[in-house]
């Protein structure tokens, strides 16, 4: 009787051993895989903030000719080379009646978003600046681009009631001397004309500050993410 309990013992004992080391291996595997996701995961976001370089060297250099454009052209005693120079760097957009938008490259931060892969990360500082670059300071930048764009529509259509001979020629071209000329015109003889592009550089500018806050946060969460990852 005392062999066959310390046998059913012996056996029982064995199988609640390879139940737990089966539960343990499990276990490892499932963090293993959890390690390596968490990984691909900063390190997708990693690339598209890297990958996203370019677009924000033109942000840059557009936000500023922009802004410069329109502060140049309000002033009556700028000469007309002076704006002209500003707005043709600025790139395939007429700053004066339109406002340029702000959408870095996102698509990974949404894929992770949409599958909450996202949420794989542990630590919460890097959480909140991701939240911060991703959502907060680019939805902050777009606000105040769709402010600024309500202007330029007010800009564009206050042109085709008043100029409509003007309107009707190319007026978006940046690269055409004397419609700009004949803009600047324009604006010195028209000061409700002149108080609109004022009004526009309002949004402009906060605009400008917010990229700036936008900018510095992109680069903590880079070396957040490279540290992380060391």
């Amino acid at each position: 009787m005392k062999k066959l309990i310390i046998k059913y013992s012996i056996e029982f004992f064995v199988i609640v051993f390879s139940i737990s080391v089966s539960f343990f291996v499990e276990n490892l595997r499932e963090e293993n895989e959890k390690d390596n996701l968490r990984i691909l995961v900063k390190q997708s976001l990693l690339e598209e903030l890297i990958l996203g370089n370019d677009f924000l060297k033109f942000r840059d250099i557009a936000f500023n000719s922009d802004l410069k454009a329109i502060e140049l052209i309000v002033n009556e005693e700028t000469l007309i080379d002076s704006i002209f120079s500003n707005v043709s760097p600025a790139g395939f957009s007429n700053p004066f009646m339109v406002a340029r938008n702000f959408n870095p490259p996102s698509s990974v931060y949404n894929s992770l978003i949409n599958d909450g892969n996202l949420n794989f990360i542990k630590s919460q500082d890097l959480k909140e600046l991701i939240e911060e670059t991703y959502v907060f300071y680019t939805e902050l930048i777009q606000g105040w681009a769709d402010g600024e764009q309500q202007i330029a529509n007010k800009i564009k259509i206050y042109i085709m009631e008043n100029y409509p001979e003007f309107y009707l020629k190319d007026i978006y071209t940046t690269t055409d001397f004397r419609i700009m000329s004949e803009f600047h015109k324009m604006v010195q003889k028209d000061i409700k004309l002149k108080a609109y592009l004022k009004a526009k550089t309002e949004p402009m500018m906060v605009k400008q500050s917010a990229f700036e806050q936008y900018k510095k946060s992109r680069n903590e969460l880079i070396y957040a993410l490279e540290e992380s990852l060391k």
